[in-house]
């Protein structure tokens, strides 16, 4: 459903934007992924893993929801103070000087601290293993965002579609609400005696992985991203943002089955023969499944694109093989990433991240300059062959010990 609603998302975005609306909406859209990981230290991952093996309403339980509820919203705050400080500065970096769409950010540090509000709260329900509750809230949420959107889009075109990028984790947020007051979530959890300074150290080995993979990850992607602008041109940049969109949109079937079921079993502290047997099946059961859908999507990408964007995306056509085979390689290597994020082994996953940035930045900023848009399609499949080989690797060497 989230892909289908994506496809008419993107369809109304390329009618009523084009190709240069979709391009700032592209760099917005990465500017957002950057301070949603800054806001959220990575702690989303860790209230998975804390929560998974404790019962709702336990102490274990209050003093993880107060903990790492109250330092987010600190560090929303924070983001929301640096968004209204530096409205100049983002204007011209993010938004290319487009002066008109400057009080974007107002409105982005007035909700941002519900925007990582959402991610908060689906990370609790995540970790209690309410799988079936979670895609029905996400269906709900989408369902609503999806009339918003459009309803923004048509009436003011690329202003709403980046309007649009601020509400619908909004509208996700009052959606979660609802279900946690419900089920009483926060039952005796609003007290500082429930604030614990030695989870909070605990914490900080998914500060640090998430400083790597989502603030370094995002900054390196919006970098390239701008790079892509300053070579290839708005236009250009918007023909690339939809292809991601379409990436993006069939990359939910991966990372939900990851984040909703594969993490919170990993989290539960599983015997080596368990953790291989996972992998196991998501090799054996999951990846097949999605390897078909891609082959599929590239026998029809005509008409895809005829059916979702305008005819001044035809030339994305071309760049179609290699974004599917990057997106393949990740979703294959994206469990072994998991892994390691639930085991906690910080200094692998750090390596590992830092090795794959590097490598992809060095890729695309060279085949930028000697293919185009094609080239930064290549960098990516490149990349995630090369990092799929070191997580191979690394998953063997640590399967005879301990990965911490």
């Amino acid at each position: 459903m989230k892909l289908v609603f994506g496809f008419i998302t993107s369809n109304a975005i390329a009618s009523y934007a084009g190709p240069v609306g979709m391009g700032l909406i592209g760099s917005f859209r990465s500017f957002l992924s950057l301070l949603e990981h800054i806001a959220l230290l990575g702690f989303q991952n860790g209230i998975v893993t804390y929560l998974a093996p404790h019962p709702l309403g336990s102490a274990a339980y209050r003093k993880t929801v107060f903990t790492a509820g109250l330092v987010l919203f600190l560090s929303s705050l924070f983001v929301s103070f640096f968004c209204i400080l530096g409205v100049d500065y983002l204007t011209h970096a993010v938004l290319h000087d487009q002066i008109f769409y400057r009080n974007i950010f107002y409105l982005l540090a007035i909700l941002f601290p519900l925007y990582t509000g959402s991610s908060f709260l689906l990370a609790l329900v995540n970790g209690l293993h309410y799988y079936k509750k979670i895609i029905q809230i996400q269906l709900l949420a989408s369902g609503i965002s999806l009339g918003l959107s459009l309803w923004l889009i048509v009436s003011f075109t690329t202003l709403g579609a980046l309007v649009s990028l601020i509400l619908v984790p909004v509208v996700l947020f009052f959606v979660l609400l609802l279900y946690c007051h419900r089920i009483t979530l926060f039952n005796q959890v609003f007290s500082f005696q429930n604030f614990d300074f030695t989870l909070l150290k605990h914490f900080t080995s998914f500060a640090l992985m998430a400083l790597v993979s989502g603030v370094v990850g995002s900054y390196v992607l919006l970098q390239i991203r701008n790079e892509m602008i300053d070579v290839e041109g708005l236009f250009e940049s918007g023909i690339y943002e939809g292809l991601q969109r379409i990436s993006s949109y069939y990359l939910i079937f991966i990372s939900s089955i990851l984040s909703l079921y594969f993490l919170p079993k990993l989290a539960q502290h599983v015997s080596k023969e368990k953790q291989h047997a996972l992998v196991l099946d998501y090799v054996k059961h999951i990846i097949p499944l999605f390897g078909l859908g891609l082959v599929v999507l590239f026998f029809l990408r005509k008409e895809i694109i005829a059916l979702v964007f305008s005819p001044d995306f035809h030339s994305m056509e071309s760049l179609f093989f290699w974004q599917l085979l990057g997106d393949f390689l990740k979703a294959i290597s994206l469990l072994f990433g998991y892994i390691l994020i639930a085991r906690k082994a910080t200094r692998l996953f750090l390596v590992t991240e830092l090795f794959s940035l590097f490598i992809l930045y060095l890729l695309t900023h060279h085949l930028l300059l000697e293919e185009g848009l094609l080239g930064v399609v290549k960098a990516h499949a490149i990349t995630y062959f090369i990092y799929l080989l070191v997580m191979l690797l690394v998953y063997k060497k640590n399967t005879s010990k301990s990965l911490d």
